[in-house]
């Protein structure tokens, strides 16, 4: 060792890359609170590496985004709107986002607490996490507080940090509900997942600064300044080398040596160290820092968060790119949302409210596999699109029917029908457009008429035990009206206008005359009883039935005794009034399938859980006094008529959709 460098060591000031230390989380004895990190000022250490990291702080905001997606959700939010709409009320989509970011940055989130006099929750709003610091625990090992102080970094004991009471311990009207994640070793505070990384994230910055002070400053750390005239004392030196740092380097440049020797024969000199390869030596360290910083937020591709690597493309790696993307929302993204509704849950539930909550995704729609086993909750947490929004094409089976019977695009097709329908062969029909289609059975006359064709038929006794008064009330409209339209149950047109849209009066010279005048009527509905639905027009111009359809997009090989005979009736064009349906609702028809054997509503829930059925709607023009509309052939290929505020018969949007796709599959909560 060169004993003469350690004589005078003491002379060289070298301003050192600081090591990274983990936060040593302590308790002071004169403090009510535990503090984190050696200054008590953690949290700040981790935002200054969130804003001076360029990767980490893309990186924290691509898994912030990807964490709060959409935002907040429930799949039973139609089964219980009460409650959704309150949720919603409590709790703001800006500080929800709030919440998840400080979660993600800072491993914690926080959430006050406000309860109204009846100490229910009246609100939930953002509190920042980095203010607050945990109290010492109680006797049970448990923290009942935390202490808000603006800036831990200028707290001195002389300020009084304000003590908010934990959610739950006691009756203040503001309590604090903190969202963290167990950690091993840290009982009071949680660190952030990436905790590990984050002296990669320093050494970014440290590049960054260093390579802006080299362009800026023309001035950098390899450099030293020897001053050979004599070895001044300790305050002196000091004083000169911050003389020249100030005037060589600037703010980010303090990476100069200065060195103080006593030989007086020569002038001070200014001398670089060299360092050899230089350019891939910073190039090597800035990849190093984007590597692990991938790792230490378990990044599985960089091109999830916008981030290409070098040198790459997305190229036609869209598998890679799935697997990737599944694989980081199971293991990064998921685990952190469970971790925040799991305390909503636990807010929500002092109101009493009780929801299916998820986090609606980011993750995009075509990597959704068609043909997946999951259950429709989990499709509207994978995709964020509620089942009954999904779009009619996505129904395995769209049904054509001319004349409310049945028609197919082949005779293969239709033949099989055929079978099922206890007759043999099929015919041909054109539609309006003149497109050719095929009806089963040899001829019209020979398509079943009645159930009693079916070869899946029941005996009569049986029919009426299994369908009550449905078997009775179904019926066939007459020879007098014919169809002109099948749509959802839950489609939003009103009644009076769809048919006013695709259906037109045959106008007599008197009509021809008001018409020009701007007196014709449009064709009015009158409402025949019921309390919810207008069915029939008012001068009996169309009629609007019921039919039983297959509803969901997951085939089933078996039917239930109910639901196989409600579709072998309406394949035989039987409908039913939604009188009819609620008659045999109130009578119990199906109810072994109820809770507890009770009855159901059958226009809501069809076949009982799992059944995979719908209502549709079918309307029927009267022949003789009417005709189709101008409107009908751009209707057939567009589905879309003008839409209007009135409402449709109670019920409608879940009557089209089958239990099978409902929360819970239909079947009653617990």
């Amino acid at each position: 060792m060169n004993l003469n460098f350690m004589k005078h060591k003491s002379n060289i000031h070298i301003l050192e890359l600081n090591a990274y230390t983990a936060p040593r989380v302590f308790e002071e004895r004169n403090d009510d609170f535990v503090s984190i990190g050696d200054d008590n000022n953690y949290y700040q250490y981790i935002i200054d590496r969130y804003i001076g990291s360029t990767t980490n702080h893309a990186i924290l905001n691509g898994v912030t985004n990807f964490v709060y997606g959409h935002g907040l959700d429930a799949t039973d939010s139609s089964e219980k709107p009460e409650q959704y709409a309150q949720m919603m009320s409590l709790l703001k989509k800006k500080d929800l986002f709030r919440v998840v970011q400080d979660f993600i940055i800072l491993g914690e989130g926080a959430f006050q607490v406000t309860y109204n006099n009846q100490r229910k929750i009246e609100k939930l709003t953002y509190f920042p996490r980095q203010t607050l610091r945990a109290e010492k625990c109680n006797e049970k090992g448990e923290i009942d507080a935390y202490y808000y102080h603006r800036d831990w970094k200028e707290y001195n004991r002389n300020d009084k940090s304000k003590r908010i009471p934990v959610f739950g311990t006691s009756k203040e009207q503001n309590e604090l509900f903190i969202v963290k994640k167990y950690v091993v070793g840290f009982h009071y505070y949680s660190l952030p997942s990436y905790s590990a990384s984050m002296p990669y994230a320093l050494l970014e910055e440290e590049i960054s600064a260093y390579l802006i002070n080299e362009t800026q400053n023309g001035f950098s750390g390899t450099k030293v300044v020897n001053f050979n005239n004599g070895i001044p004392d300790k305050e002196k030196q000091i004083q000169i080398k911050n003389d020249i740092l100030g005037k060589l380097t600037g703010s980010l440049g303090d990476k100069v040596i200065v060195a103080f020797n006593a030989n007086q024969e020569s002038s001070t000199t200014v001398e670089d160290i060299s360092l050899n390869n230089a350019p891939e030596h910073y190039a090597y360290l800035a990849e190093e820092c984007v590597k692990k910083l991938m790792v230490g937020h378990r990044i599985t591709s960089p091109l999830l968060l916008g981030i290409r690597e070098s040198g790459g493309g997305l190229g036609n790696n869209a598998d890679e790119i799935q697997t990737a993307t599944d694989l980081f929302l199971n293991i990064v993204i998921k685990p952190a949302q469970d971790i925040i509704i799991d305390a909503l849950d636990d807010l929500l539930a002092t109101n009493d409210i009780a929801l299916n909550l998820y986090f609606k995704t980011l993750k995009p729609l075509d990597f959704m596999d068609e043909d997946t086993d999951l259950t429709d909750d989990q499709i509207e947490e994978e995709t964020g699109i509620k089942q009954e929004d999904i779009n009619e094409e996505k129904v395995e089976v769209d049904l054509k029917k001319i004349d409310g019977k049945l028609v197919f695009e082949t005779p293969e097709e239709a033949e099989e029908q055929a079978e099922k329908l206890g007759c043999r062969g099929s015919h041909t029909h054109k539609d309006e457009d003149g497109k050719t289609w095929y009806m089963p059975c040899e001829s019209h006359e020979d398509y079943p008429q009645s159930m009693s064709l079916s070869k899946e038929n029941l005996t009569d006794e049986e029919t009426k035990n299994v369908l009550g008064s449905l078997a009775k009330t179904g019926h066939k409209m007459s020879e007098e009206y014919v169809f002109v339209d099948e749509i959802d149950a839950d489609n939003e047109t009103d009644n009076k206008d769809w048919a006013n849209y695709l259906i037109t009066e045959k106008k007599s010279t008197l009509s021809k005359i008001k018409g020009l005048l701007g007196l014709a009527d449009e064709i009015k509905s009158k409402n025949k009883g019921s309390s919810y639905s207008d069915l029939d027009s008012k001068n009996g111009l169309y009629k609007i039935r019921y039919t039983y359809a297959i509803g969901s997009r997951k085939p089933s090989k078996t039917q239930r005794e109910f639901c196989r005979n409600m579709m072998n009736m309406a394949n035989a064009g039987i409908v039913w009034t939604i009188e009819d349906i609620d008659r045999a609702s109130r009578e119990g028809v199906n109810r072994e399938l109820g809770h507890n054997g009770q009855p159901f509503d059958l226009f809501k829930f069809k076949g009982g859980i799992y059944c995979r059925h719908k209502w549709r709607k079918v309307l029927y023009r009267l022949e003789s006094n009417t005709e189709p509309s101008k409107n009908l052939g751009n209707y057939k290929k567009t589905r879309t008529i003008p839409k209007t505020y009135n409402r449709n018969p109670r019920g409608s949007k879940q009557a089209a959709t089958a239990p099978e796709n409902m929360p819970n599959r239909g079947a009653y909560p617990k």
